[in-house]
């Protein structure tokens, strides 16, 4: 039996769900083009614009890629699962927990050298700290240089991308009241 890769599955939801590229593009704040090369697994695709497309097909988050639980409200590094979205260069760690009516979802983000995100736009607000590297955050054509210890807080339905612009990895903490996670208890 071979597993379906993303851009299977989101071709595969978005046939049943029977909507167009341009539908789900737009309800999702991507562009068709963008989709489209995901669809076809030429670029990889952030938790933030997979989750607009799950919002956009009515599917849970956690029928086009796993994350792992975080049922405890502590988390300590060391401890915490290090996951990927299959075809994306970035890697996370679950930083929030659930419980019924929780409004925040937090990950630390590592991006590679050369990383840069799509431009998506999403419901509800964003804040991101970065703990180490250089980041630029491009938030409606204005640009946001960002080092270690330096944050940003943006209303997030405005058109947004980061880039890793340093010469090393970079470590990013984001905050978000969008819904990341498709846990029991929300």
């Amino acid at each position: 039996m071979t597993v379906d890769r993303i851009g299977e599955r989101l071709r595969r939801y978005r046939r049943a769900a029977k909507k167009t590229l341009n539908q789900v593009a737009a309800e999702a704040g991507l562009t068709a083009s963008f989709l489209s090369q995901a669809e076809r697994n030429l670029t990889g695709i952030s938790i933030s614009s997979l989750a607009n497309i799950a919002k956009s097909l009515g599917v849970p988050l956690n029928v086009l890629f796993d994350q792992p639980p975080q049922p405890q409200p502590d988390s300590h590094q060391g401890e915490r699962v290090r996951y990927a979205i299959e075809g994306q260069p970035l890697t996370y760690e679950r930083l929030s927990s659930s419980f019924p009516g929780n409004l925040i979802n937090a990950v630390k983000m590592s991006m590679p050298v050369g990383y840069q995100s799509e431009l998506i736009s999403h419901e509800g607000a964003e804040f991101a700290y970065v703990l180490s590297g250089q980041i630029l955050y491009t938030i409606e054509d204005r640009q946001y240089p960002l080092g270690a210890g330096d944050s940003v807080h943006f209303d997030a339905g405005k058109p947004h991308c980061l880039a890793n612009t340093g010469s090393d990895v970079a470590e990013v903490l984001t905050v978000t009241t969008m819904a990341l996670f498709d846990d029991p208890s929300r």
